[in-house]
C-alpha cells in the first residue's frame, strides 16, 4: 500500500497536536475506531431493523454478523488491515455490508459512484493501488469496473454478483461472504485513514479525499444533533452511492446512530413518496434534483407523507426551501459542507425563518469559519470572500497527492474550500458560489446563484444556469442557459423583465439566453458549467 501523507510537511506538529487534543477533550473526537462505534450502536438495540431494501431487511444484530463474516471473507482473499477496497455499487444492503466489513477488518473503504467511466475507475484504481474492487451495480456498470481494473494493470481482486457472467476469474459475492465464522476485530487508530471519497472528476482525474473515523463520525453525530435526528427516526437514503450524501450521511450514519434506514437503489420521485408513506419515513437528505422531482410528482398530495417531519437539504434557493417547508416537510434544515469538510454548518430548529431561508446555518460546534479576500485577509460580516474552514470535520488530505494537499490545507490547519460566501450578522454561513463560477464583467463580480434563484421562480423555467462567456471589451458577459417547462423558447427580454420586477440589479442580468433540453451533469448531478461555457463559445450568439 502506498505511503499516505496525511498533512502537508509545513504543518507545525505542536500546533496541530494541541488542536487535536482539544477535539478529544471537548468530545468531538474519540479514541475508538469506526467499528467500535457501529458495534456499540448495534448492541444497544440488536433486534431493531437497521436496513430496508425493497422486501429485504436486516436487524442490527444481523448487520453486525453479516459484516464481520464478510470481513473474514476479505481476509481469506488476502486483504489485511490498511488495504484499500473500492466499492462500486448502488445504494443497497450489500453495499452497506461491504463498507462495514472494511471497518471490521481495518481496511480502507472507498465507495465509487456506479456511473464512473472505465477510465475514471482505472485512474482511481491506480491512484489507490486497490487490493479489491467490489462491483455491485448494474451489469453495464460492472463491465466498466472490470475494464477499469484491467486498464489500470493493478493486482486487484474483483468481486461480482453471483449472476454476473462476464468475469470468469472474479470472486463471487457468495464466495466472499461464505463461512460461518465472524472476524475478530482488532482496534485501529481513530485518526488513521478509514474512508476515501473520490470526486466526480468533472475537470480532470478524480481526487481521493481522505477521512478518518474521527472526521466522519464527527460529521455524522454533530449534524444529527443540530437537526434533532434520534434513534426513533426512520431515514431515507436517496442520494447517489459513492458520494458523502449516501456514504456518510446515509449508510454509515445508519450504523453509527442506530437508525432504521430505507435505501433507494435508483432515484424516482414517485417511488420516494410511496416509500415515505409505506415505511413512515421521518427524515432524509434532499438534493435539488430530489426536491424538484418530489414537488413536481403527481403523487404529492395523494399519498400520506405526514411522517416526513424533518430533512437535510443542500444547494436549494430560498424559494425552493420555502416550497419544501410548505408542501413536503415542516422542518427542512439547510446544511453546508463538501467532501473535504463533511459537516461544516447546519441550520437548527431555533433559527429564525429568515435565517433558515437565507443562510446555511451556523458552523457546527468545534468548526471555525473565516471569510478572506484574495490576499488572505479576513473580511467583516456581510462581505463576500473565500470560505476557509478549520475544525474536527476537515479531511486528512488528498490520497497520494501531497502537492495538492499543501495548496488546499494550509500550514495552520485552515482548509481553502474554493467556495465564495459570507457570514451574516449572526455568524451563519451564506454560500454564494464556487469561485471558478463567478462571472467577472468589466471589473464587477456577478454571483450566478443570486440571479439563478430569481430566474428559477419564473413560471416557464424548469432549470437555469447563469454562465460566463468571453467578451473582448468587458472580459466576460452572462448568459442564461435555460430549460423551459414547455420546451419552447423564452426571450431575453422576458427574463430581464422578470428580474427587473423583482429588484435584481441590472449588472447581474444576463445579456444572452441559450435554450437546452438538458444540461451536462457530473456524476454527483451538478451542472457542468465549464461544459456549458465551452458550448457557448462554439455557438453563434
Amino acid at each position: 500500500m502506498k505511503q499516505v501523507e496525511q498533512m502537508p510537511a509545513s504543518v507545525v506538529p505542536d500546533e496541530r497536536d494541541v488542536r487535536h487534543a482539544s477535539y478529544y477533550r471537548r468530545g468531538f473526537w474519540r479514541t475508538e475506531d469506526l467499528w467500535a462505534s457501529v458495534y456499540g450502536a448495534a448492541a444497544r438495540h440488536p433486534e431493531k431493523v437497521a436496513l430496508i431494501e425493497d422486501d429485504r431487511s436486516l436487524t442490527f444484530d444481523q448487520l453486525i454478523g453479516a459484516a464481520s463474516r464478510l470481513a473474514g471473507g476479505m481476509h481469506r482473499q488476502g486483504l489485511r488491515p490498511g488495504d484499500l477496497v473500492l466499492i462500486q455499487a448502488r445504494n443497497s444492503i450489500d453495499a452497506t455490508l461491504s463498507m462495514l466489513a472494511c471497518a471490521c477488518l481495518g481496511a480502507v473503504m472507498a465507495p465509487i459512484p456506479p456511473m464512473f467511466s472505465a477510465s475514471q475507475i482505472a485512474a482511481i484504481c491506480g491512484n489507490a493501488d486497490a487490493r479489491m474492487l467490489i462491483a455491485l451495480g448494474e451489469p453495464k456498470e460492472i463491465t466498466r469496473a472490470i475494464e477499469g481494473v484491467q486498464a489500470a494493470g493493478t493486482t486487484t481482486t474483483l468481486v461480482v454478483p453471483d449472476d454476473y457472467q462476464g468475469a470468469a476469474h472474479a470472486c463471487t459475492w457468495s464466495q466472499l461472504s461464505a463461512g460461518t465464522g465472524q472476524w475478530l476485530h482488532a482496534p485501529v487508530d481513530a485518526q488513521a485513514l478509514a474512508l476515501l471519497v473520490y470526486s466526480s472528476g468533472t475537470t480532470g482525474t478524480p481526487k481521493g479525499v481522505m477521512h478518518s473515523a474521527n472526521t466522519l463520525r464527527f460529521a455524522i453525530v454533530q449534524r444529527a444533533l443540530a437537526q434533532q435526528v434520534s434513534v426513533d427516526d426512520i431515514c431515507l437514503v436517496a442520494a447517489q452511492f459513492g458520494f458523502v450524501g449516501s456514504a456518510v450521511f446515509g449508510l454509515l450514519a445508519c450504523a453509527v446512530l442506530g437508525l432504521t434506514t430505507v435505501v433507494m437503489r435508483s432515484w424516482n420521485g414517485d417511488d420516494a413518496l410511496r416509500l415515505i408513506a409505506r415505511h413512515r419515513i421521518t427524515y432524509g437528505l434532499l438534493m435539488p434534483t430530489h426536491v424538484h422531482d418530489l414537488l413536481h410528482s403527481p403523487l404529492l398530495g395523494e399519498v400520506d407523507v405526514a411522517s416526513f417531519r424533518h430533512c437535510s437539504m443542500s444547494g436549494l434557493s430560498r424559494e425552493q426551501r420555502l416550497a419544501v417547508r410548505e408542501r413536503l416537510c415542516p422542518q427542512p434544515f439547510a446544511a453546508y459542507g463538501m467532501s473535504e469538510c463533511l459537516g461544516l454548518a447546519s441550520s437548527r430548529p431555533q433559527d429564525t425563518l429568515a435565517s433558515q431561508l437565507g443562510s446555511d446555518g451556523a458552523p457546527l460546534p468545534g468548526n471555525e469559519v473565516r471569510i478572506v479576500d484574495a490576499r488572505g485577509e479576513a473580511l467583516p460580516s456581510g462581505e463576500v470572500g473565500e470560505i476557509l474552514v478549520r475544525g474536527p470535520c476537515c479531511f486528512l488530505g488528498y490520497y497520494g497527492n501531497p502537492s495538492l494537499t499543501s495548496k488546499t490545507l494550509l500550514a495552520d490547519g485552515w482548509l481553502r474550500t474554493g467556495d465564495l460566501g459570507r457570514l451574516d450578522a449572526d455568524g451563519h454561513v451564506v454560500y454564494v458560489a464556487r469561485e471558478k463560477d463567478v462571472i467577472r464583467r468589466g471589473g464587477v463580480n456577478i454571483y450566478p446563484g443570486d440571479t439563478e434563484a430569481v430566474l428559477v421562480c419564473h413560471p416557464r423555467i424548469e432549470h437555469v444556469a447563469l454562465v460566463g462567456y468571453p467578451d473582448e471589451r468587458l472580459g466576460e458577459r452572462a448568459c442564461a442557459c435555460v430549460i423551459t417547462c414547455d420546451k419552447a423558447a423564452i426571450t431575453l427580454a422576458e427574463l430581464c423583465a422578470w428580474l427587473e420586477s423583482r429588484g435584481v440589479a441590472r449588472y447581474a442580468w444576463p445579456e444572452r439566453v441559450a435554450h437546452f433540453d438538458s444540461f451536462p451533469r457530473s456524476a454527483s448531478l451538478k451542472v457542468q458549467k465549464a461544459v456549458l461555457a465551452q458550448w457557448l463559445q462554439e455557438m453563434a450568439p
